[in-house]
Order: C-alpha cells, then sequence, then structure tokens
C-alpha cells in the first residue's frame, strides 16, 4: 500500500531543512533587495519598460506600414508585368506570326534578365483542342517547355472569365527542386467578336514574396539593434534618474526609522524644490515638534497625557469622581540648606532626590501628579493602589538611607523626608482657565495626605491605621498618637512607619 503523507512530508529530515533553509534564503535576498534598491529597481524597470514599449510600439507600427508599402508596389509591378505580357501574348496566340512570336520572346527574356523585378517566372498558355475538350497548353514563358495548366480550380475560373480581371492568390513555385512562396498572378488572354468574349489563353506571374518578407526582415533585425542601441544609454540614464529620485525619499525613509527609534535628533537635508523637499521640510517641522512635546511631557503628569491622548474627552474643565491614592513626599531640612547654598547647589541637590523618588513611584505603578517645590505628589489607581504607594514609600525611604551613605562619605549635604499617603474618592479632572489648566485630583482625600506629610518626621511615614489594614501590609508599623489636623473635626487614627 503506497504511504497517503504527501511527498513533501515523506521526505527525508535533512531534505525537509535544506528546502525550508533555501526558502527563507530568498525570503531574505528578497527583502534585502528590496531594502537597498527595491525603489531604484522599480524606477529603473519602469523607465526601461517605457522605451521599450515605446520603441517596439513604433517599430510595429513602422514595420508595418513598411510591409504594406512594399507588398502594394509588388502588386503593382505584378499587375503591370503580367498585363504587359498578357497584351504581347495576344497577338501572338490570335495571330501567330514570327514577328509577334518574336517581339514576345525578347519580352519574356527582357524581363528574366532583370533580376530587380523579382519575377521568379512568367508561363503563357494557349487554349488549344484536345479531343472533344480544350487546354490550356504551354505557349511561351522563362521555361522552354512547360506541361499543360492542370489545375482543375483554375482552368474553370479561366474558361468562365469574359474580363481581363487580374486574379491574385498566394501559391509555391517548384524549380530546380526548391520550393519558394511567391505571389501568383493570373489573367486571362481575350478575344472580343461579335458582341462576345472566347478567352484563347492565360498568362500565370510568379512574384518572390521575399522581396516583400526581405526588405520587412532586415527593417525587423534593424529594429532590435537600434531598440537595444537605445536601451543600452536608457538603462543608465533610468539609474541616474532613480538615483535622483530615490536618495531623498531613502534618506526620508531611513529618518523616518530613526525617529521611530526614539531618535529625534536626525535633521534632513534635502534642498530640492519639489514634493520631495516639500515632504522633507515639513518632516523636520514634525521632529522639532516631537522634540519639543518630548521636552514638555517633563512638565505635564502621566495623567494629563493620558486624557490628551484620550481622543473621545474634551479638552474643557471639569472632572468626575474616581478613588486614588495619594503620596506625599516633602524633604526635610531644605529651607535651612538653601540658606547657606548657591542656588545652583540647592537646585542641584533637591533634583537629586525628587529624581531618586519619581524613579521609585514610577516603578511601583504611581503617576508624579505635580512638583511642589521640594515636594512631591504622586496618584495611584487600582485595587492594590494602597500597598503600592506604602511599598514605594519603604523603597523611598531606604533609597534615601543608602544615598544619604554616600554623600555623607564624599562629604556632601545629606537630606530627609517625611511621606503622607492616604486614599478617598476625590474629583479629577481639568482645573484652571479655559486658556491653562491642569489635570489634578482634589478633594478631603488629598488634603488629608498632604497634611499627614506635614506631620512626618524625616525617614517617617504616617498613613491612616485603617486605610494601613486595608491595604493587607505587614511591615511593622507602630501605632501613633491620633492627630488633630486642621479642617479635620475628628482626630485621624494613624500608624507610623521607618526604615532602620
Amino acid at each position: 500500500m503506497s504511504d497517503p503523507k504527501p511527498l513533501f512530508y515523506r521526505m527525508s529530515e535533512p531534505v525537509q531543512r535544506g528546502a525550508a533553509d533555501l526558502l527563507r534564503y530568498f525570503q531574505r535576498a528578497h527583502r534585502r533587495l528590496l531594502h537597498w534598491g527595491g525603489l531604484k529597481l522599480k524606477l529603473i524597470l519602469a523607465m526601461v519598460l517605457v522605451v521599450l514599449l515605446s520603441v517596439i510600439t513604433l517599430n510595429h507600427f513602422l514595420v508595418g506600414l513598411m510591409e504594406e508599402s512594399i507588398r502594394g508596389k509588388a502588386i503593382e509591378v505584378g499587375n503591370m508585368a503580367i498585363g504587359r505580357v498578357a497584351d504581347a501574348s495576344f497577338n501572338a496566340i490570335v495571330e501567330r506570326t514570327y514577328e509577334n512570336r518574336v517581339n514576345l520572346e525578347e519580352m519574356i527574356k527582357e524581363a528574366q534578365e532583370d533580376r530587380a523585378s523579382q519575377l521568379l517566372d512568367i508561363s503563357i498558355y494557349a487554349l488549344e483542342p484536345a479531343g472533344d475538350h480544350y487546354v490550356f497548353s504551354y505557349f511561351a514563358g522563362f521555361r522552354n517547355a512547360a506541361p499543360a495548366l492542370t489545375d482543375g480550380e483554375l482552368t474553370s475560373w479561366l474558361h468562365s472569365a469574359e474580363s481581363r480581371e487580374i486574379r491574385r492568390d498566394s501559391a509555391a513555385f517548384s524549380a530546380s527542386g526548391k520550393e519558394t512562396k511567391a505571389y501568383r498572378f493570373i489573367r486571362p488572354v481575350i478575344f472580343h467578336a461579335n458582341g462576345r468574349s472566347h478567352v484563347v489563353g492565360a498568362v500565370v506571374l510568379y512574384y518572390d514574396r521575399e522581396a516583400v518578407a526581405g526588405p520587412v526582415r532586415q527593417a525587423g533585425r534593424l529594429s532590435t539593434i537600434t531598440t537595444l542601441l537605445i536601451l543600452i544609454p536608457a538603462i543608465f540614464l533610468a539609474w541616474w534618474i532613480s538615483q535622483r529620485l530615490s536618495r531623498p525619499i531613502l534618506q526620508v525613509t531611513d529618518a523616518a526609522r530613526r525617529v521611530a527609534d526614539n531618535d529625534l535628533d536626525v535633521v534632513l537635508r534635502v534642498k530640492t524644490s519639489d514634493e520631495i523637499g516639500f515632504l522633507a521640510r515639513e518632516f523636520n517641522r514634525m521632529v522639532k515638534g516631537l522634540r519639543e512635546h518630548r521636552q514638555m511631557q517633563k512638565f505635564v503628569s502621566g495623567s494629563t497625557l493620558d486624557h490628551i491622548r484620550d481622543g473621545r474627552r474634551e479638552m474643557a474643565l471639569g472632572g468626575s469622581k474616581r478613588l486614588q491614592t495619594f503620596l506625599f513626599s516633602d524633604i526635610r531640612g531644605f529651607t535651612a540648606m538653601s540658606e547657606n547654598r548657591e542656588p545652583a547647589e540647592v537646585v542641584e541637590v533637591v533634583n537629586s532626590y525628587l529624581e531618586l523618588q519619581a524613579q521609585i513611584i514610577r516603578r511601583h505603578g504611581g503617576d508624579i501628579d505635580k512638583f511642589i517645590g521640594d515636594e512631591v505628589m504622586s496618584v495611584f489607581e487600582g485595587d492594590d493602589a494602597p500597598l503600592r504607594a506604602l511599598r514605594a514609600a519603604m523603597d523611598i525611604q531606604q533609597a534615601i538611607i543608602f544615598m544619604n551613605h554616600d554623600r555623607a562619605a564624599r562629604e556632601q549635604v545629606t537630606l530627609n523626608t517625611g511621606i503622607g499617603i492616604n486614599q478617598g474618592e476625590v474629583v479629577a479632572g481639568n482645573m484652571g482657565s479655559a486658556d491653562r489648566m491642569d489635570f489634578t485630583s482634589v478633594g478631603a482625600p488629598v488634603n488629608l495626605a498632604a497634611r499627614l506629610c506635614s506631620h512626618a518626621k524625616g525617614g517617617e511615614i504616617l498613613m491612616p491605621a485603617a486605610l494601613y489594614k486595608e491595604s493587607g501590609a505587614n511591615i511593622g508599623a507602630v501605632p501613633a498618637d491620633p492627630l488633630h489636623i486642621k479642617g479635620f473635626s475628628q482626630p485621624v487614627e494613624v500608624v507610623a512607619l521607618t526604615c532602620a
């Protein structure tokens, strides 16, 4: 029983792997060809095809017109030759005088010796009785002797002819065992008497078709050579034009790839004044806008960017209620430190601490809502937001301990932070004026988180005891004394956490 599996699956594994490798090679080669020369090749091929089609179309019509002209000339020559011979044959056949016979033979000899006329044969037949019927017997021509005309269809046409109409068709002429394609001209020799037409003979002339096909063939060869001669410079011209056209396009393509890889330092230097130059200028303007946008992102919170990206929302004042967790962090000792140092040094120190906190907050899924001087306001959302905010606060305090250790070793100023965490339902949305707004959150939970931050000592984290319990954290929080916070009528039960 034959294996029902397809042939490919019956092949050995090495053959399968080889076929797969070959397929992958051609795919890579095709991609590489398109990458390095796809546009150039397409332009070159397009221009070459245009040149070829133009030349071929032109040659087709020219050769066709030439063939038609030569064929018309050949027919004209054949008609004139057979007309002269038929007129001379009439006298020789009807009168049968020596003088008429000599005149006919001289005319035939002259035509035979004129090779330029391309006549293969002239045969003159006389209608003579043969028993109870008539036959067209060979009377004169290029040959000394020839059999009678036996073509039944042709002889029937000749017997019924009543005018000197010339019949023309294609036929093969045989001579010396060689067969040649020819145009055949037939004209009856007619005697008019008593108002009637009597066929007394016929003239058959063979005209070499090579007289038409030869020049046409030669014109075709010349046309092919001309096409090749035109095609070679056309290819170089197409290559040069494709280089001119594709170079700026490939520059734009490479620049777009670099922008996609987040490289916004790219600048296109295309100096053309056409559409490609316009595209390059617009591309540079777009990249400049992207650079500005990237710089502006540093001044805008992630929630604001998300709000802008969401095209379904109108950029108008207003907001909606959300459940959010807030982490406020404030640097302790900033005022005293800033009094005795240069502004540049103060900014460098504060930025180093703020950068550290921002990285940790983002790592735990938080969003930097804003920097308020030396204070950070961040927002966490989600079911586990309180736990992530607490872990971020612990990591911040731990990282500051290590940072202060390194700074102290270099005899640099060290600072600490106090952190407050709270969760609650707030109004989040666009706050401000119609032409200057900020996407942020407002409400009592935000205020409480800020107040807890202000109460926290350096290296300390404060958060409501109920929120700590709800977070499910088990980090060793210590209950602190209830805090009387401005704006809240009841004391707030809090827990404190520190890092050793």
